[in-house]
């Protein structure tokens, strides 16, 4: 009734579309729920005043933000007149206060001791990053969040016995977090696809479990796209090393995506996870939600040394499910802005890379990166490919996001080993460039570094029971400041990592460190880099315009 009483202009605004309306008459009031705004929960939307009856015009909208800076009025319809609107200037201030960024930070035990605490602190830090999230007009539909976490096999052993599975083998054994078709027939077609495609590699499938959800949490708009969510165990019995299982089931994923283009329903399918390692939950929700949505947090059953987590705010890329954070290894708040130059760099690289450790598949693991994804999942990309290719995950992300070292007064004098390592991988890998503070993750190491710009928040600190945390800003998480031990923030091209293996925290300089000694960079740099010297220009062209062109091309 109160979208056929307001005026024209109003309800162009608006996206109807059989949809429930973004605004509502009630004891005359309009609630208003803002495309674009930063989300909040329902029971805090918006009231505006309004004159009554509506037909004497659209009043005034004024909404305020979360924090301390208040937004003036994002729209001012108030009519001037009866000939039409007369609009407010916006404030500069107000539209700069408002520019957004993603709320992401880790949690890890350095005891490598797994428990349900760490899930549920992060949890409580995600839900205090929803101000740094964006959602639709629903106000529920977010842009993303989720978490990362070791694989629960406590939680996933439990279910296997009630359904009369043996015990799942932890070293053997992959776990995939699996986006499906909405449709059920659908469902079946892609999962006959994704076992046959095992059962080629080798691998067994032991079994499917559906994801347990509450649906009464989700977004409208998300509820329109929600995929069917499925966890799928596979038996990997022809490798024994963690990293050659890891590579399996890297191999097995790429197979599964190319079969998927073919077929009507590929563009429903992703792989949240397929690891032998870790596991992601995430999804189109606002943070406060994502544990009520999947019930598999909220058990006791699941625990894990450490949990990454990601509120995420969408800037170049529309919001959906398979975009939220995080990633397969990253979780990752700025934006990539050399993006398109890194995709094609990968691009020309894609016939030319090769390693021993592929054993001749690397045909099969191409493309390596998908211009229709976000930044952020190419970066991701980029980095899976190094860590499945041998790489330690802290040097992988050394040599996609390095620091400004050139005439760095530290490193130049005290750590030449590091400007030698950046020299051997800088005509290897062009910088992808943020702003971004990226926070990853392969099951062993988790860490967070900061790209060279340095424009985005982190900080971390270590408790006396041995416990590190990291976030895009301090008071996540609520704790007794006498139990902090260490604390600091990430600078430009800094980084924090944890080994969950020794239990060790490397600051910035260690972990530099060890990763630039692991290899004589300055030898190989000394013996194969070669200068190419300046030639004068000929004085007239050898080659005609069609020859030249044809040679650059």
């Amino acid at each position: 009734m109160a979208s056929q009483s307001v005026s024209s202009p109003v309800s162009q605004l608006v996206h109807s579309n059989a949809t429930p309306p973004p605004y509502s008459l009630r004891n005359g009031l309009f609630l208003v729920d803002f495309v674009g705004l930063h989300c909040k929960p329902k029971k805090t939307r918006r009231k505006l005043g309004a004159s009554s009856p509506l037909a004497r015009g659209v009043p005034q909208f004024v909404a305020k933000r979360a924090s301390s800076s208040s937004v003036k009025a994002v729209l001012d319809l108030q009519r001037a007149d009866d000939s039409g609107l007369e609009p407010k200037v916006a404030d500069l201030k107000d539209i700069i206060s408002e520019r957004g960024a993603c709320g992401v930070g880790f949690i890890a035990n350095l005891d490598n001791i797994a428990s349900h605490q760490i899930v549920e602190d992060a949890l409580t830090a995600l839900g205090c990053m929803e101000h740094r999230g964006g959602c639709g007009a629903d106000n529920d539909s977010g842009d993303g969040s989720g978490v990362m976490t070791s694989i629960p096999w406590d939680l996933f052993n439990n279910w296997a016995n009630s359904q009369g599975i043996a015990t799942f083998d932890k070293l053997h054994t992959g776990v995939g977090m699996v986006f499906l078709p909405q449709d059920d027939e659908l469902v079946k077609e892609a999962k006959k696809v994704i076992v046959n495609l095992f059962r080629q590699e080798g691998l067994e499938v032991l079994g499917w479990r559906p994801v347990p959800v509450n649906m009464s949490v989700v977004g409208y708009y998300a509820k329109e796209t929600i995929p069917n969510m499925q966890q799928v165990f596979v038996k990997v019995v022809k490798e024994e090393n963690v990293d050659d299982i890891e590579r399996e089931l890297y191999i097995c994923r790429k197979l599964i995506e190319k079969a998927a283009q073919s077929e009507s329903w590929g563009n429903e399918l992703y792989f949240c996870s397929l690891s032998n390692q870790t596991i992601v939950y995430k999804g189109m929700l606002r943070s406060e939600v994502l544990g009520l949505f999947y019930t598999d947090l909220q058990s006791d059953l699941y625990k894990s040394p450490f949990a990454i987590y990601h509120r995420r705010y969408s800037t170049n890329t529309s919001p959906r499910w398979p975009l939220a954070q995080p990633m397969r290894f990253l979780g990752h708040n700025g934006e990539i802005n050399t993006i398109q130059g890194n995709l094609n760099w990968m691009q020309s690289r894609e016939t030319s890379l090769k390693s021993p450790v592929w054993r001749g598949r690397e045909n099969e693991i191409r493309p390596f990166g998908n211009p229709k994804a976000s930044d952020s999942a190419n970066l991701d990309s980029a980095a899976e490919l190094l860590i499945r290719s041998g790489r330690s995950p802290d040097e992988a992300l050394m040599i996609l996001v390095p620091e400004a070292y050139k005439n760095h007064p530290t490193l130049m004098i005290k750590y030449p080993e590091v400007v030698d390592f950046y020299d051997y991988y800088k005509g290897q890998m062009e910088t992808w460039d943020g702003p971004a503070l990226l926070l990853f993750s392969d099951g062993k190491t988790v860490g967070a570094t900061l790209d060279r710009n340095g424009l985005r928040p982190a900080r971390y600190w270590r408790t006396a029971d041995n416990v590190v945390y990291v976030a895009s800003e301090v008071g996540v998480v609520p704790m007794d400041e006498s139990q902090v031990i260490m604390k600091g923030r990430l600078g430009p091209g800094m980084m924090i990592t944890v080994d969950l293996t020794s239990g060790q925290v490397y600051e910035n300089t260690e972990v530099k460190k060890r990763v630039a000694l692991s290899n004589t960079y300055g030898k190989w740099v000394a013996e194969n880099l070669r200068s190419l010297k300046p030639e004068k220009f000929l004085s007239a062209t050898v080659l005609d315009n069609e020859a030249i062109l044809r040679r650059q091309q």
